[in-house]
């Protein structure tokens, strides 16, 4: 690492710079206020510090031997200089640190830059990821499904079936129950998982939102109804590497807010 620059654990104080780095993220989320950036956050979190300036920051998070980058951000008056790269170079010796072998990160469809850099750093791109909004009377133009369905919360037991059969890593569910705030829902046929969402009403939206069948996502949705917020007419859903729902959900009146693409791969020992 350049000499010029400094790692910064990130503390309750920094979180005027956090909100300042979230803004270079492009995108429609409200910022987290600080109580909610210190529990949920604060922990994973790290800036880049030359001088006395701030100019980078990355959120990660840990499941196990996978490390799932969320944020990276260079300052605007820092890019062009390896900043980033320096940034993915400490994420990668934090996370060989803690027994990571692999990471992933969703980037942007458009930004050509960084899909080169997480390329360089053993990454590919592995599918694409669509975020939808649909306004929630139009909830009901989706599929609907005759299946034995029944809906319900999930329990720590139920975690290790759910991860299986919904491709879940390992400790996936286990850090979403940690977050304040978050609705953990499931549909369960015949006492298998089918269709699994982790529901923030403060956004309000679900990341992870994932379904068997394109025909689960309304009986999933009319379940996570009555927590909606009054004031707020639409659901966010980030769905990944599922085209079939994606087009149902486009057919019934959502719209795509933002396209990214998950990169994946193992952790070099050098960057």
């Amino acid at each position: 690492m350049s000499r010029a620059l400094r790692v910064v654990a990130a503390t309750r104080e920094h979180h005027a710079e956090f909100a300042r780095f979230f803004a270079g993220l492009e995108l429609d989320d409200p910022v987290p206020e600080v109580d909610r950036w210190v529990a949920d956050m604060v922990p994973g979190t790290i800036f880049l510090a030359e001088d006395a300036r701030f100019v980078g920051y990355a959120f990660r998070e840990h499941f196990g031997e996978l490390v799932y980058v969320r944020h990276v951000v260079v300052a605007q008056e820092a890019r062009g200089r390896g900043v980033g790269r320096v940034v993915m170079r400490e994420l990668a010796r934090i996370a060989r640190d803690a027994g990571a072998t692999r990471w992933e990160l969703n980037v942007k469809r458009e930004n050509i830059p960084a899909i080169r850099l997480y390329e360089q750093c053993g990454m590919r791109a592995e599918y694409a990821t669509r975020v939808l909004r649909i306004d929630w009377p139009n909830v009901v133009r989706l599929p609907g499904s005759a299946r034995p369905l029944v809906a319900r919360g999930v329990r720590p037991e139920d975690d290790i079936a759910i991860e299986q059969g919904l491709r879940f890593a390992p400790g996936k569910l286990a850090r979403l129950r940690s977050l304040e705030g978050v609705e953990l829902a499931q549909l369960v046929e015949h006492e298998r998982p089918v269709a699994f969402a982790s529901f923030d009403a403060r956004f309000p939206g679900c990341f992870p939102f994932r379904v068997a069948a394109p025909e689960l996502a309304r009986p999933m949705l009319e379940h996570l109804a009555p927590l909606r917020r009054l004031d707020v007419e639409w659901i966010q859903l980030v769905i990944e590497d599922d085209t079939a729902t994606e087009a149902a959900l486009v057919a019934a009146g959502a719209r795509t807010t933002l396209e990214i693409v998950h990169m994946s791969g193992a952790i070099p020992s050098e960057i």
